[in-house]
């Protein structure tokens, strides 16, 4: 158990995500590749939303690579005021970014509508990958892009695995199957991709460096016994059961 004194329910994906750019598998690389494919039309009228947006890499991404506004949007004011010194950092004076703290519904929209959402790993903030799709379609004017990625499946999960994952088979479908999700939703796919293995071992490799060396320097965190325990059986099960079980698929989507 975890301290029930100040508990902070973020705290733990705030310490294990400190050496992250992106807070999900993925390459700058391929980072790049799905930026170029969602800003070739963007002008500096366009508001691009970061739903869920966390440290907003990917929102600065866009935001470097065209001159769109970006508005990002998460409960987690650590992972905003991170997201904040970045982009002053990469980007000096420029007043283009709007960094809102608060759930994902209650936040105040254009009255035009986005040009363009991404929810990278997110849609919980939606409530659900379905209410993701639903939802964004509102929320983007006609001929909007929608950049979701989202988990799924390589292969049924064993009890043992959603067991660690606090989780149910029926959570994920397959990669396929996201995709034909999104058609039924009114989307045009215009084009998919998968984290690769070595950006899950990158990922998964951070993750667990990040709070084991932050452990190994507050060995007096009254949370210290309880976060070894969780990211050790973490790890495990990543290596054990999760490679070559959990997907993380990306999906670009375009409202007609």
């Amino acid at each position: 158990m975890m301290t029930d004194t100040n508990y902070d329910p973020l705290r733990f994906s705030t310490i294990a995500h400190r050496n992250h750019r992106y807070l999900s598998p993925l390459s700058r690389q391929k980072a790049d590749e799905l930026v170029l494919s969602l800003v070739s039309n963007l002008s500096a009228d366009d508001v691009v939303l970061d739903a869920g947006c966390g440290k907003a890499a990917l929102l600065r991404d866009v935001l470097r690579m065209s001159p769109a506004l970006g508005v990002g949007v998460d409960i987690n004011q650590r992972f905003l005021d991170e997201a904040r010194a970045e982009f002053l950092r990469e980007l000096p004076d420029d007043p283009r970014l709007k960094l809102i703290n608060a759930p994902l519904l209650d936040h105040p929209r254009p009255d035009g509508g986005y040009a363009a959402i991404l929810c990278i790993g997110s849609t919980h903030a939606f409530g659900s990958f379905e209410e993701c799709l639903r939802i964004s379609a509102n929320w983007l004017r006609p001929n909007g892009l929608l950049l979701v990625a989202e988990g799924f499946w390589k292969q049924l999960p064993s009890q043992d695995y959603l067991d660690v994952l606090g989780g149910t088979t029926d959570e994920f479908v397959s990669h396929a199957q996201n995709s034909e999700r999104a058609r039924a939703s009114g989307f045009n796919v215009l084009r998919t991709a998968t984290s690769s293995d070595d950006e899950w071992d990158e990922y998964e490799g951070r993750y667990c460096a990040a709070m084991m060396q932050y452990l190994a320097t507050h060995p007096d965190d009254p949370d210290a016994k309880a976060f070894s325990t969780r990211m050790q059986a973490w790890h495990s099960a990543y290596l054990k059961w999760g490679r070559t079980t959990l997907g993380f698929g990306y999906y670009l989507l375009l409202k007609p």
